[in-house]
């Protein structure tokens, strides 16, 4: 059985980012349509982890593939010898190798000039302070004939829809809908993200994207807790 993981160690870690295998022999040819696909959820969904195994079919069956992700999320969730900037992890021991990037010119200038068929971006709704800029760069992508995956929460600790994702979900050629299990009580039909502060829920007008002694986990609509007082 092939893991991603396997294969991944087999990609460069740095240099050139295009991930490139074709271990079937598989004669490829350009898309004749590009589309858009968002993987979504809570904390926890599994987001990541299907990015990851899209990422991994495609490279699987000889497409170029370019992967992304916000140099803002730069934790270390495995055990590797990597810099944590330079691979994207799942909770479950997946990871693929990535491009950090500070903002969408970074990706634009790589992606629409690259023979790359895939382009795959992580925690996208850390880029909704450029919202314009990223949907103009998607649209292009997508009719450039190029597959878009994307994942990140679409809905925010206060239980509120997150940045840039409503106007992705829109556009959007499929959505993926994913689901955690919530820590409290052990529900699994619909999950929000907690934010816990020093082991305490957080306040409603906590900023929305916080560092430090910050923790997330999913939690069912009657476990999640927001402060408004």
């Amino acid at each position: 059985m092939l893991h991603i993981t396997a294969l991944s160690q087999q990609l460069p870690q740095t240099g050139n980012p295009i991930h490139t295998v074709n271990p079937l022999n598989i004669k490829q040819q350009d898309f004749k349509k590009g589309s858009l696909t968002v993987f979504c959820g809570s904390m926890c969904s599994g987001k990541s982890e299907e990015l990851i195994r899209q990422v991994g079919r495609f490279i699987l069956a000889g497409f170029e593939v370019l992967v992304f992700k916000p140099s803002i999320d730069n934790r270390k969730i495995l055990d590797l010898e990597l810099d944590p900037l330079h691979y994207i992890p799942s909770r479950t021991g997946s990871w693929v190798n990535c491009i950090p990037v500070t903002s969408v010119q970074d990706i634009y200038e790589t992606a629409l000039t690259s023979s790359a068929h895939i382009i795959a971006i992580d925690e996208v709704m850390f880029f909704s302070s450029e919202k314009d800029a990223l949907l103009s760069l998607i649209t292009s992508l997508v009719k450039s004939n190029k597959k878009v995956l994307v994942a990140g929460l679409d809905l925010d600790f206060r239980a509120e829809p997150f940045g840039i994702i409503p106007e992705l979900l829109a556009y959007a050629d499929k959505v993926i809908k994913l689901t955690a299990i919530c820590n409290v009580c052990g529900d699994d039909t619909f999950c929000l993200t907690q934010r816990l502060v020093n082991g305490q829920p957080a306040h409603y007008n906590d900023p929305l994207i916080m560092v430090g002694s910050t923790e997330y986990e999913p939690r069912c609509r009657k476990c999640h807790i927001i402060k408004k007082d």
